[in-house]
């Protein structure tokens, strides 16, 4: 492993799935990780972790402080998110009203609060820091009721962009990170909950080219590639890492 000079980074959302994931590869990477999870973890790769809710600028603050205070903080991953399914039809119901709402804070102001929070930390120590963005396939595809999550995740996109133009000149670079299906916990239990976990398995593995779903350590290893200085160049853009799933017109047929 080559050797680095202390550095800190922030993932939210680093107690479990992809979040997890990407703390693990950085940490092997030589990265001082401070996490950030609505639960204590107990079994982590980070250095710390602060419980909090991303809604909430104050957490990322804390986060920062944290970092800075074991190492220059010179990465940030905003990954702390959810999924919901929200028919625009049925915003009569209070119900749907309130999960767009939670949607929105969490995956949109979330978001932009760790970005915030991440450009003051980079300038006051005048690094040239680096941010990815945990976007998803959705920001550029759509399935059937996800309006108010696809509306976030084609914010996150833009909002990278927005980051990398406002920013560069300072040596601030901003990416995104899709994922397609990535198997995690949820995932797992999902699949076990089946009355034919074979069969659900068998389906969920048959949507992308390469006919499986990724790993969470595989989008760490990414997300550790656009921090890292072999990236140097690279700013401003969001990298499907899902399998081909978006390449494709269709469902092919397969031998």
């Amino acid at each position: 492993m080559t050797e680095h000079p202390p550095r800190s980074v922030v993932v939210t959302g680093a107690g479990r799935g992809i979040g997890l994931g990407i703390a693990t590869i950085l940490a092997a990477d030589g990265w001082t990780v401070i996490g950030v999870d609505t639960d204590a973890a107990t079994e982590t790769p980070c250095a710390e972790v602060i419980t909090g809710d991303t809604r909430d600028q104050a957490v990322h603050r804390e986060a920062a402080t944290a970092a800075r205070a074991l190492a220059p903080l010179t990465g940030w991953v905003n990954n702390a998110g959810i999924t919901r399914e929200t028919p625009l039809h049925g915003l009569a119901d209070p119900a749907v009203a309130a999960t767009i709402d939670e949607v929105i804070d969490i995956n949109g102001r979330g978001y932009l609060w760790g970005s915030a929070v991440a450009v003051e930390s980079f300038l006051e120590q005048e690094v040239a820091g680096a941010i990815v963005n945990i976007s998803s396939i959705h920001g550029r595809a759509a399935w059937t009721d996800h309006a108010a999550y696809e509306f976030t995740k084609g914010g996150v996109d833009a909002m990278t962009r927005s980051l990398a133009v406002t920013y560069g000149h300072q040596g601030i670079r901003a990416n995104a990170v899709a994922p397609g299906r990535i198997r995690t916990e949820s995932i797992d239990h999902w699949i076990a909950d089946a009355s034919d976990p074979a069969a659900r398995q068998r389906d969920l593995d048959a949507g992308p080219p390469l006919q499986r779903m990724g790993t969470a350590s595989e989008i760490g290893e990414v997300v550790g590639f656009l921090l890292s200085d072999r990236a140097s160049y690279l700013t401003g853009q969001s990298i499907a890492v899902d399998g081909g799933w978006t390449s494709q017109f269709g469902q092919p047929p397969h031998a």
